[in-house]
């Protein structure tokens, strides 16, 4: 049994995540510390920190806090949780690989004809910006749905999600509440239109805005999606769909 405790600033300290963030764990439930001092200070334990580790563990794999906290209260199991997460890295490494391979490629160019084509240099661009938001499985079910779509219906998704930003930029100019029934419709749409691109993946879906708030709506969507539309979708999504 580990006796060591820590006070919040030093748990912070040695972890990395920051006192803001442990409080807000404390604050939801999510990790409360086992003690308090005769100051009423906060206390970790040895357990409190193995629950930080998983709880970690679990944000690494894109789960919200809410179903963290269900799959704790659970009794989600440590091996379990390091298993995930090896499994989450190892496909981490695998688009790094890739991303790799294309680095090699350019310093092969370089080194043959001191300069790189620029089609060489944009493949790598996306490559690096596809490794930092998707795994290898949501790329692969990115191509496999393409292939599905073919050509002409890829052009028609693009299109359509095309008329959607274009529709949310007249409303946003407009200043349109995001609760207005036009705008949610708007929003189901353009869901509905993510989802078929994305093959009704939620985790791809999830990726593909992820990369949109990351990157910023104009460069992630190659200037489809401005920022004052995106902002307006985000809103939207905020009120839900009411019927």
């Amino acid at each position: 049994m580990n006796a060591r405790r820590w006070r919040i600033g030093e748990l912070a300290a040695a972890t990395g995540v920051t006192v803001r963030t442990l409080r807000h764990f404390d604050q939801i439930g999510l990790l409360r510390p086992a003690e308090r001092s005769p100051a009423g200070h906060r206390v970790y334990t040895g357990d409190d920190v193995r629950r930080l580790y998983r709880i970690l563990a679990l944000r690494e794999l894109r789960l919200p806090l809410a179903e963290i906290r269900r799959s704790l209260e659970a009794g989600a199991d440590l091996r379990a949780t390091l298993d995930r997460q090896l499994d989450q890295v190892e496909r981490q490494l695998a688009g790094q690989h890739a991303l790799r391979r294309r680095l090699l490629g350019l310093a092969a160019a370089l080194d043959r004809a001191g300069r790189p084509s620029i089609d060489q240099l944009i493949d790598t661009m996306e490559a690096m910006m596809q490794a930092r938001h998707f795994t290898p499985e949501q790329l692969a079910r990115f191509e496999e749905r393409h292939r599905e779509l073919g050509q002409d219906g890829l052009a028609r998704r693009m299109r359509e999600l095309d008329g959607l930003a274009a529709e949310a930029r007249e409303h946003a100019g407009r200043g349109t509440d995001p609760a207005d029934p036009a705008v949610q419709d708007l929003a189901r749409r353009w869901t509905a239109a993510v989802a078929g691109l994305a093959g009704g993946d939620r985790n791809a879906m999830s990726a593909i805005y992820g990369k949109i708030e990351a990157r910023g709506p104009e460069a992630a969507t190659k200037g489809m999606l401005s920022e004052d539309a995106w902002s307006l979708l985000r809103r939207a999504f905020a009120v839900g769909f009411p019927v």
